[in-house]
């Protein structure tokens, strides 16, 4: 067997890992979604598990009267690939004028992680802190239209812990990942489309979408997941 051949049968061996892996999260049932977020995100003393600890930030946001949904690698976790994520991130509803309001209420229970809380929060729409057992929460302070929708849409997700947890659609976590697209984001936007394509509202998506990557100058992203799209479904 000469060095292509070789080369052909490793490459179809990674071929058929990556068909059996997208097959088994096409079919992933309930209780071996479970097992698989105890396997990844547990550790030794519940209350700091990454769950547990959104569970602590949704509470005592909710107690400030706050409007929110978790993003990023939370939400991924119900409608993409359980994958490890040591953050919390986060969109909270915060009207052009209202920072400081919100910004105070958000400092009584969640510590800001950064001196310049006031700058980012008009600046840059951030507020970046720390949960009570360690781990970062990224809270960008929505306004747009689309950020409104995006909380509008958002649904209750059973993690197994004692509440679920306020997470943005399928749809949405798509669309800010297409947005964000980062090198990891892509990856993360096919194992969604695996997972989740067949429910997903792609008349919502590409609606919501376009307007959003004009903004941004990415027009290109667009074809790129429609692409994805078309290659997963």
């Amino acid at each position: 067997m000469d060095l292509k051949e070789q080369w052909a049968m490793q490459l179809r061996g990674y071929q058929l890992a990556e068909e059996y892996r997208v097959r088994d999260l096409r079919n992933l049932g309930r209780e071996d979604w479970l097992g698989q977020m105890h396997r990844v995100h547990g550790v030794r003393e519940p209350n700091v598990w990454l769950f547990q600890a959104a569970l602590n930030v949704q509470r005592a946001l909710w107690a400030e009267g706050l409007e929110f949904c978790f993003i990023g690698g939370i939400a991924l976790q119900r409608w993409g690939e359980v994958r490890q994520t040591d953050d919390i991130d986060l969109t909270l509803w915060c009207p052009l004028g209202e920072e400081q309001k919100v910004v105070e209420a958000l400092g009584k229970t969640i510590k800001s992680r950064e001196q310049d809380v006031w700058r980012l929060a008009k600046v840059a729409r951030m507020y970046l802190g720390r949960s009570e057992s360690g781990q970062g929460v990224d809270a960008s302070l929505a306004f747009m239209p689309y950020e409104r929708g995006m909380l509008d849409r958002a649904v209750d997700v059973d993690f197994g812990i004692e509440e679920p947890l306020h997470c943005c659609s399928a749809e949405d976590l798509a669309i800010t990942k297409t947005v964000a697209g980062r090198g990891q984001d892509w990856v993360d936007l096919k194992r969604i489309i695996q997972r989740s394509g067949r429910a997903i509202d792609w008349d919502l998506v590409w609606r919501e979408l376009e307007p959003l990557l004009e903004i941004t100058e990415q027009p290109e992203s667009m074809e790129r997941l429609r692409g994805i799209v078309e290659a997963e479904r």
